[in-house]
């Protein structure tokens, strides 16, 4: 009768085995979930010893030999339910122990154990017990512990049992434990109800730095934002007066304040000090995300855009000199998604790829060594941006298209995050049908997506918001008694280029194209258009389209907005009649 009853456990565990939550191919390869000295680490250690309750002094009552090492999982499983839920964390953390005694297999089958037996325990866990359970995983699967079936039951319970005894270190536990909910609408959700309930309670003076500093880390990987205007300004205030040597905390801030959208001339300033005095303690990484704020607030600087620039060509000359690594680990001070977030910086400051004072063959180079590392295939969208912000920077390049498109595996990854990357995919797509129509020759079922047509209507959304073009728009008609305008059309003429125009049509049938330099569009000079109007302009002349700029942040008043259309709609129909003239000659 026990050999029995031993194999029908057996046989369910395998069964459960088929839904676990890892795999050991998970766990291949790995020397350690993350280093000690990484920023989550020391969040996790801050959260660790002062927001934790140390008053109980009782010990744990059971013994680490009597659990580890392990032969049978399925008699681990059955051990797992005399453990109290009390002890079921220092359990956790000691399991790391074993893990370096073990092979991949069985220490796959002790965490799958460990994540469903503490699974079952979270309806009934108190407070301190779930908490006690998290920070045990977080010792043991610091990059992991949001896969665990535990971890993604127990948030909503911790949030909920929250509001039974609310206090501060509480809060800030959860938070940081919320925080680590990555790329999840449910997490994001979860989060959002959470800062909006408690938030204000605990936004105060009494917050310290590093908590602060959690609180910005957590809402900017949760993708959460804040609008409250307390929030923001400690934000702002926390950057400006940051004095701390740690970079990673002043670079969690300032992606924060990217996120939330807030511009402040005291964070430029920052920003400028920082690269001046302390710039030998940031990696190319941080640089990226640092330039990636100047170029999310299209701020024109050429002083701090020129200090950006000389630090991460120093990396990128260093980069370009690396031989390739032959064991298999991929650097992580210089990663594909930060070249691609720094080039999407320059491209959409308008910087040109030989004010980098780089060989573009070079560059390319490098990016074609991260490609054969591996380092694009299950993040094809960083590949697309990175070869999208060459070609906006007049580098197209026809072999990084054949790459995207012409790999089984990292076309099938696109159509797993299909809504994601489609509208970017279908730029590229567009650029190359009107400046590189031979790549559809070259790389075989490129699909075409009809990227140019000049009177294509331009859908709602792209219009709504943008009140200069608007304000374009009704001061035509009031042109339409002076000049012979027949009719006034909002086009979208290159595909996935998400910029709405003009089209004026005249009674003689000749059209003229207008596009409109607002604030959306335009760095904060006023007259510099953004990357992506300028690519635009460049695609439109490209398909023999005469385009003309309307600079709306220049023209104050209505009447000299009607001048300069009215000068402009003459001057094209005249530079028009006159082509004609020489054709028919």
């Amino acid at each position: 009768m026990l050999k029995l009853f031993r194999s029908v456990i057996r046989l369910e565990w395998r069964q459960s085995a088929l839904y676990s939550t890892f795999r050991p191919a998970e766990f291949h390869f790995e020397t350690s979930d993350g280093e000690s000295g990484t920023l989550i680490h020391r969040f996790s250690r801050h959260i660790a010893l002062t927001k934790r309750d140390f008053t109980d002094p009782t010990r744990f009552n059971f013994k680490y030999s009597s659990f580890y090492p392990v032969y049978r999982p399925d008699q681990f499983l059955e051990q797992l339910s005399a453990i109290s839920s009390h002890d079921m964390g220092k359990l956790i953390s000691m399991t790391s122990d074993f893990r370096g005694k073990t092979d991949v297999r069985m220490y796959t089958d002790v965490v799958n154990a460990l994540d469903e037996e503490c699974e079952t325990r979270v309806d009934r866990a108190e407070f301190r017990e779930l908490v006690g359970m998290m920070h045990g995983f977080m010792y043991l699967l610091p990059n992991k512990i949001t896969k665990l079936k535990t971890y993604r039951k127990a948030m909503p319970r911790l949030v909920e049992m929250l509001g039974r005894n609310v206090n501060r270190k509480d809060f800030m536990t959860v938070l940081f434990f919320l925080g680590l909910w990555k790329k999840n609408a449910a997490g994001s959700r979860l989060m959002e109800q959470f800062v909006g309930e408690y938030l204000g309670e605990f936004l105060n003076d009494e917050m310290e730095q590093m908590d602060f500093v959690i609180l910005a880390n957590a809402l900017y990987k949760t993708s959460v934002r804040i609008k409250d205007e307390h929030f923001r300004n400690r934000l702002a205030e926390e950057i400006a007066k940051f004095e701390d040597t740690d970079m990673a905390l002043f670079i969690t801030l300032v992606k924060c304040a990217r996120m939330n959208r807030i511009h402040s001339d005291r964070i430029v300033d920052k920003l400028r000090n920082v690269l001046q005095s302390q710039s030998e303690a940031l990696d190319f990484r941080g640089l990226s995300h640092l330039f990636a704020y100047v170029a999310d607030n299209l701020i024109k600087d050429d002083q701090l855009t020129n200090l950006f620039l000389e630090e991460c060509r120093k990396h990128l000359e260093a980069e370009i000199l690396t031989q390739p690594e032959e064991n298999g680990f991929l650097p992580q001070n210089f990663r594909a998604k930060d070249l691609a977030t720094f080039l999407w910086s320059c491209s959409t400051l308008s910087i040109a790829l030989e004010d980098l004072e780089l060989d573009a063959k070079d560059l390319k180079e490098v990016i074609f060594r991260k490609v054969e590392n591996g380092e694009y295939r299950y993040i094809p969208d960083t590949l697309v941006d990175t070869c999208l912000s060459l070609w906006m920077m007049c580098h197209p390049s026809v072999d990084l298209m054949s790459t995207i498109f012409g790999d089984r595996q990292m076309t099938q990854n696109f159509m797993k995050d299909r809504a994601k990357i489609e509208s970017r995919r279908d730029l590229l797509l567009a650029c190359a049908e009107i400046e590189r129509p031979e790549a559809f020759k070259i790389i075989s079922k490129l699909p075409r997506v009809r990227a140019f047509q000049l009177d294509r209507p331009a859908p709602d959304y792209l219009v709504k918001n943008r009140r200069q073009l608007q304000r374009v728009v009704s001061c035509l008609q009031s042109l339409k008694d002076k000049l012979p305008i027949s009719e006034i059309e909002l086009n979208f003429p290159i595909r996935a280029l998400n910029i709405a125009g003009l089209l004026v049509r005249m009674e003689n049938d000749e059209v003229v194209n207008l596009d409109v330099l607002d604030r959306a569009y335009c760095l904060t000079d006023k007259q510099t258009p953004s990357g992506l109007m300028l690519l635009k302009q460049r695609l439109l002349n490209k398909a023999g389209v005469e385009t003309h700029l309307i600079n709306c942040l220049q023209m104050e008043t209505d009447d000299e907005m009607i001048q300069t259309l009215a000068a402009t709609i003459q001057r094209s129909v005249k530079a028009h009649a006159t082509r004609e003239t020489r054709k028919a000659g």
